[in-house]
């Protein structure tokens, strides 16, 4: 894996049509992010979290502003760009696991890193085998997904985001659907495995505990027409 640029937002804005005019999901000032960072996004329900991430990954594109990583201005590329990018150089994990429910764990990850081995050198990526005895998922390794509790699948599907290696990781919520024991774990596990990488870690989260295991927080502020940023630390 090359080592990751910063990812730098500017002058983001994302506006939708209603019925009833047009409303401003996102107004971001700016947002950086050096590489091998870990930043957790927060903010009111409204503030245009998941949007930002949305932006961040190139699913899409701001109605004003840029968003670039590591040097490559992701908004400005045409979608089958966008797709080859987020194949090659981001891991994403969701609230929903999202795994293939008619493929065991071991082929959900083999899946995973074939598609992302098609846009990047063959012998990228990690051993499946060796990623889930590191994860400690060996034993599930021929289960199907719905033979997994929620934190197993989960920790499933940080595994899948990583076994390519990618330049930054996008966590929405993945702790959202869990107790506190498995949101930890794997909290602890996605903060683990970015360092060990060294991929950049966004992650969106409503939770401060979840929040604190990052080493900078962002807050997403809504306001009556407009939303803006502004860090703690």
């Amino acid at each position: 894996m090359s080592a990751p640029g910063p990812i730098v937002t500017t002058d983001l804005a994302v506006d939708y049509r209603t019925k009833t005019g047009t409303v401003r999901a996102l107004d971001c000032s700016a947002l950086r992010v050096e590489g091998g960072a870990s930043v957790a996004i927060m903010g009111p329900s409204g503030s245009g979290k998941s949007t930002l991430l949305g932006l961040l990954a190139g699913l899409a594109l701001p109605t004003e502003g840029a968003v670039t990583i590591g040097g490559e201005t992701i908004s400005a590329l045409p979608e089958p760009e966008r797709v080859s990018f987020r194949r090659r150089a981001l891991g994403m994990v969701y609230q929903a696991d999202n795994l293939l429910p008619h493929l065991t764990v071991e082929e959900n990850l083999g899946l995973q890193l074939a598609i992302c081995r098609r846009e990047t050198a063959p012998d990228q990526g990690i051993d499946p085998d060796a990623l889930l005895r590191r994860l400690g998922l060996a034993r599930l390794a021929q289960r199907l997904p719905d033979q997994l509790s929620g934190g197993e699948r989960q920790r499933v599907a940080v595994a899948r985001a990583v076994i390519h290696r990618p330049v930054v990781i996008l966590a929405d919520e993945p702790t959202g659907a869990l107790d506190a024991a498995s949101a930890k774990l794997v909290i602890g596990l996605l903060v683990e495995v970015h360092q060990e990488i060294g991929a950049t870690l966004v992650l969106v989260t409503h939770d401060p505990q979840i929040a604190s295991y990052l080493a900078r927080i962002v807050h997403l502020e809504r306001h009556e027409k407009t939303s803006g940023t502004t860090d703690a630390r």
